[in-house]
């Protein structure tokens, strides 16, 4: 009886001993500052010198890297005749919205925007919660610049991002917000 008991101790204590997995610990200004930079990054491909496109691939790829099979995303049109909101429903369509985002749009610099109160830098204003079935929440402003690829045309938008993440990591739910857009006109050498 008394080994038996023994050995039931033993196993027990070897078994709490082996390390357990550990959830990814989801830091929401390093998710905020990872999704911006995946975004702005979809503009870093070219064309060769016989036309062909090298690396949107790698970029789309690179970026679709952070999203859940099953993601839910709801993101502003590309077409202008179109108002309201785009719902997307799994990873194959947003990777055509991404893979359209690369195509025709340049010089991407969308920014986190930060907030001073006596402080030059200022701070990043990312808002997370835990999530009640698990994961994080977090939410935080932007502005977003960019020029179409077609004729260089340059828009500022200001907007928001609200992305809800998985103990894993990846992106389940997100919507992307952008306000209303104003074209950057150069005048005398200089934007207005």
């Amino acid at each position: 009886m008394l080994i038996s008991i023994l050995i039931t101790l033993f196993v027990a204590s070897e078994f709490q001993a082996q390390p357990q997995t550990a959830k990814p610990v989801l830091n929401p200004n390093q998710l905020a500052v990872e999704w911006v930079d995946r975004l702005n990054a979809l503009d870093d491909w070219h064309l060769s010198v016989d036309g062909k496109e090298e690396g949107v691939d790698q970029v789309v790829d690179h970026m679709m890297e952070l999203f859940a099979p099953d993601v839910v995303a709801e993101v502003p049109p590309h077409d202008e005749e179109q108002s309201g909101p785009v719902m997307l429903i799994g990873n194959g369509q947003v990777r055509k919205w991404v893979d359209k985002l690369a195509r025709s749009r340049v010089q991407l610099n969308y920014i986190v925007k930060r907030q001073t109160e006596k402080e030059f830098e200022g701070e990043l204003m990312v808002y997370s919660k835990p999530l009640p079935w698990g994961g994080l929440g977090i939410s935080f402003q932007i502005i977003a610049a960019y020029s179409l690829r077609k004729d260089r045309r340059r828009f500022m938008e200001p907007g928001a991002v609200f992305i809800q993440y998985r103990e894993d990591g990846k992106i389940q739910r997100f919507r992307l917000l952008l306000a209303e857009k104003d074209e950057v006109i150069e005048i005398n050498g200089g934007a207005r």
